[in-house]
């Protein structure tokens, strides 16, 4: 099993944080052996550029402090082994300490027939068996071109840098080294350009060097040397988190946060038991119970995708971080809508104390020092939760969780992979969540498993089952009592204020027909008229706060989109269609997230 296959000690899933393993992934393109030059050449050029690369990163790893695993680091290499430059950089590779995986465009013995009277043939058979992981794809032998994009396209999907021994030229057709290195550039991944001519030195290709545009293969303006400098500068973008300060900072509060075994606050689920949304269930308060579900969702989908369909997938460190990430933002996500509701009915419960002299003026002490405490509480539940920052940590970490919910399908499906961070322009991590996400991604490693196109089908069926119309159920739900919570708090805001407004008819009424005896009453009168808008409007605050409305549009509409892809995954698409769809779930998902946040991000905790 891979390093992404290996789950924490007991200790530090005590503590909730499990270090990421540090793993820099290599990959290969280029040239079969009658397209290549000096093959010692290249050969040595190809295990100097390792080397050094592995050099600088775990000098990069010394300088990382705890964020990373004290495990050993691991190197690992990626190539379709095709006789010419895969061979050659897989032999140099392994050579340079890496770890092979083999990721074969047809199966071994389809590629074995196809290589046969082939000099690299031999060497194909040594190189497989000395590969740690080996993925053999759905590839057709009869249609080359096709099945070398497909290995193409799973061998950047699982490479922090592609190395890419060829002659410079633009594509000359489907399949060929041109074609993966324009994939691998639109994905973000850096390109160590290895000409055949070895008089010519290797350059560095990366779309991040000219961050001002989309920067296609063919602009020098995006080239730089292949020296320690630039390789530093390279790897230190990809392997380190970003080096904002803040972002640090919030990278080092998930790392400390430790797991809650209860959710203490209740007002949340109280509002959603008052208005007959959801049944008020303690025992939904405890952490135990809702690790157990997600525990069990786990279960089901390795049950049911991985293991059910023969891929050994190293999933045990996506889920625990899936996990931990998941159940902080369930908890902040309580604590911050608990903390509005707290503030706002706290504030509508300070209007009526404030009158309650006018019922009692014997009692004013008493209910002036019942205010001082209500007032107290919404000031320090403000400060404590801005402090605190319940708002930010609850969107950082449900963005997380849900980034990282789609890479089990994505790792499955072996040719998708998440979206790069950072922008098209620039594709370096910005954000503590994106360089997370990432890094835990190419610590996951490659899945091992011989998919053929039968095998295709059912895992875009499986993935559709049991990834995307979960989440399709849900945002349906989800929509549903949103909407109905909206509805209901509209009403009951309007109904106090229509109350309201018939007492305030019935006082002037009685003032008018000179019915002075009933004036006794008019302080009740004051108190409702008075406390009844204070409790409506803080009712609409809830609501404005919250914009349930818009959140079930929002829901009702990601689900709408998930829906048609699932449907299309049912299909039976190949390997390549099944992958694509997938990648726009995610897509989708993500995109989801990002407009919540926006709409949320400048929400904080306020004194009502």
């Amino acid at each position: 099993m891979t390093a992404g296959g290996e789950r924490g000690t007991d200790a530090e899933r005590r503590s909730g944080y499990t270090p990421l393993p540090f793993v820099v992934s290599v990959g290969v393109t280029g040239h079969r052996s009658e397209a290549l030059g000096e093959v010692g050449t290249l050969r040595e050029q190809v295990r100097a550029a390792l080397e050094l690369i592995a050099t600088v990163a775990g000098e990069l790893k010394a300088s990382a402090g705890p964020i990373f695993s004290d495990k050993a680091s691991a190197y690992q290499f990626v190539s379709p082994l095709a006789d010419g430059a895969d061979q050659i950089a897989a032999s140099a590779a392994l050579d340079a300490g890496y770890r092979l995986t083999a990721v074969l465009p047809f199966a071994r013995e389809s590629y074995r027939a196809e290589l046969i009277g082939n000099e690299g043939l031999n060497l194909f058979d040594t190189l497989l068996d000395r590969s740690a992981c080996v993925l053999e794809l759905p590839g057709d032998p009869t249609d080359q071109l096709d099945a070398y994009v497909m290995a193409g396209r799973a061998t950047v999907a699982h490479c922090d840098l592609l190395i890419a021994i060829w002659d410079g030229l633009l594509p000359r057709g489907r399949g060929g080294t041109g074609e993966v290195v324009d994939l691998a550039v639109a994905q973000g991944t850096p390109v160590l350009h290895v000409p055949v001519d070895p008089a010519q030195p290797p350059r560095l290709l990366w779309s991040a060097f000219d961050p001002m545009v989309v920067t296609s293969r063919a602009e020098p303006t995006a080239e730089r040397p292949f020296d320690r400098d630039h390789v530093d500068r390279m790897l230190k973008a990809l392997l380190l988190p970003p080096d904002d300060p803040a972002e640090r900072g919030f990278l080092a509060g998930f790392i400390a946060e430790k797991p809650r075994r209860i959710r203490g606050r209740l007002e949340y689920p109280l509002l959603l038991a008052c208005a007959g949304i959801k049944r008020f269930e303690l025992r939904k308060m405890r952490e135990s119970h809702c690790a157990a579900w997600t525990r069990d969702e786990w279960r089901s989908f390795r049950s049911n995708v991985a293991d059910g369909l023969h891929i050994v997938a190293p999933l045990d460190l996506l889920e625990d971080a899936y996990a931990r990430a998941d159940s902080l933002a369930t908890h902040f996500a309580l604590t911050y809508r608990s903390g509005h509701i707290f503030n706002f009915l706290l504030g509508a419960l300070a209007v009526w104390l404030g009158l309650g002299a006018f019922m009692a003026p014997r009692l004013q002490f008493g209910f002036d020092c019942a205010e001082l405490v209500v007032t107290l509480a919404i000031i320090t539940n403000t400060r404590l939760g801005n402090r605190r920052e319940w708002h930010r940590r609850w969107l950082d970490y449900r963005q997380l969780a849900e980034r990282l919910r789609p890479m089990r399908s994505l790792k499955l499906l072996a040719l998708g992979a998440p979206d790069p961070p950072g922008t098209a322009t620039n594709p370096v991590p910005h954000r503590w969540i994106d360089w997370y996400g990432a890094r835990l991604w190419r610590a996951m490693g490659c899945p091992a498993a011989r998919i053929d196109a039968d095998h295709a089908a059912e895992i875009a069926a499986s993935v559709a089952e049991h990834e995307i119309r979960p989440q399709v159920d849900y945002h349906v739900r989800h929509a549903a009592e949103i909407e109905r919570l909206d509805h209901r708090l509209e009403r009951a805001g309007s109904l106090l204020f229509a109350a309201t407004l018939l007492i305030c008819v019935v006082t002037v009424a009685t003032f008018a027909a000179g019915l002075h005896g009933l004036l006794r009453y008019s302080n009740w009168s004051l108190l409702v008229s008075a406390g009844f808008p204070a409790l409506g409007t803080a009712i609409f605050g809830i609501r404005l706060q919250a914009e349930f409305g818009v959140s079930a549009l929002r829901s009702q509409a990601t689900a709408q989109a998930l829906a048609a892809i699932a449907q299309e995954l049912h299909a039976g698409p190949n390997l390549n269609r099944a992958a694509d769809l997938t990648e726009q779930a995610a897509r989708r998902m993500s995109s989801d997230l990002d407009e919540w946040r926006l709409l949320n991000q400048q929400h904080t905790l306020a004194v009502a």
